[in-house]
């Protein structure tokens, strides 16, 4: 009998606990809380299953892509960086220059060595000229990446290759001995396009390649150029040209002092004549 009024007593307090526990305002927000972190963590669980037990990868046996593209168009591949301009032979170490970029600001001795001497007049070199240390035949590469625009014997150069590139760039190559490329290919950077020789326009260099590179038609400085990016080489021609306008709008003072000059000794010798 003392048992049973004892579990009573207990089963009484027990509820008064319960009771006075949810009279607190933050049980129930709490229950209901502790109750949806439970649920979000079993869906978590089951999404985790799945994807470890059946990965997507998009990928056939072939690994060719199984997603079409929601533009109906073939991807394109991402595109290196800029090609640098590299110099048109391999192994600098076994090659010299034979013939200079004629550049107006060089000093008067630099210029001179920029002189090609033909048909006995002097004419400004529009590029380099490489020949190899030990005077022999090498191969010509191209310095950079296009289309292959001439390929053909001059009378005057030599065999020539001009390969147009982007950005209205062309690259010259004169006095090769053969071509190994003909106009309409397609070239990589680093592919031979034939071997030195001689020419009769420039005896003085020997065996050796003359190399021009001209954007929209203009010469530019070879050496201003290698180991640069293509897409540079515009703004290094323009920079070339308003150096170039800077070099005659100096030159142009000390010409109108001779013409004056050779005026006023015309009117002295007239004047005398007259006398």
């Amino acid at each position: 009998m003392r048992e049973d009024n004892n579990r009573s007593s207990n089963n009484e307090e027990t509820k008064i606990n319960i009771r006075s526990i949810l009279r607190k305002r933050w049980v129930i927000p709490a229950l209901y809380l502790a109750a949806a972190a439970l649920v979000l963590s079993a869906v978590f669980m089951l999404q985790n299953n799945e994807d470890t037990a059946a990965p997507e990868t998009g990928m056939d046996a072939d690994g060719v892509s199984q997603y079409e593209n929601p533009y109906g168009e073939d991807a394109l591949p991402v595109t290196s960086m800029s090609e640098r301009v590299q110099m048109p032979f391999e192994n600098e170490h076994e090659m010299n220059i034979v013939g200079y970029f004629y550049d107006v600001h060089a000093t008067a001795e630099e210029q001179q060595e920029a002189l090609v001497y033909y048909n006995n007049e002097y004419y400004p070199n529009k590029g380099m000229d490489f020949a190899h240390v030990d005077g022999e035949s090498f191969d010509v590469i191209a310095a950079l990446s296009g289309t292959v625009v001439r390929a053909e014997k001059d009378e005057l150069l030599g065999y020539i290759v001009e390969i147009s590139h982007e950005d209205d760039v062309v690259t010259h190559y004169h006095s090769l001995e053969k071509v190994e490329v003909e106009q309409g290919d397609t070239v990589e950077q680093g592919d031979v396009l034939g071997t030195a020789g001689r020419n009769v326009y420039n005896k003085d260099a020997g065996i050796h390649v003359h190399f021009e590179i001209r954007q929209d038609q203009v010469a530019i400085n070879p050496n201003n150029v290698f180991d640069q990016p293509i897409d540079a080489i515009e703004d290094i021609a323009k920079e070339q040209e308003e150096d170039e306008k800077e070099a005659e709008e100096e030159q142009d003072p000390a010409k109108d002092d001779q013409d004056e000059s050779d005026s006023n000794d015309e009117s002295a010798e007239s004047h005398e004549l007259h006398s």
